[in-house]
C-alpha cells in the first residue's frame, strides 16, 4: 500500500486554495487550552474553506511545537 498523493486524493493546491471561495463563515476560539482541539479546529476550517479563524485569550497559535494533530 503506497499514500496517495493530493491530485489523487482531488484535494486543492494551495494556489487554488488561496484563490477558492470562501464560506462567509468566522470561527472564534477563546481562551482553548488542549492544543489537539486546536489542531483538529483548523484542520476542520480548511476542509470546509472557512474564511477566518480567530485565537482569543490564553489559546495558542500555530506554529507551535505542541499542536498536535488528532
Amino acid at each position: 500500500m503506497r499514500k496517495l498523493k493530493n491530485s489523487e486524493l482531488k484535494r486543492l493546491s494551495i494556489e487554488e486554495f488561496k484563490e477558492s471561495n470562501k464560506t462567509p463563515l468566522i470561527v472564534i476560539l477563546d481562551n482553548i487550552r488542549s492544543l489537539n482541539n486546536i489542531g483538529s479546529v483548523f484542520r476542520t476550517c480548511d476542509a470546509f474553506l472557512i474564511e477566518k479563524i480567530y485565537l482569543c485569550g490564553i489559546t495558542a497559535k500555530p506554529p507551535h511545537k505542541d499542536i498536535h494533530k488528532t
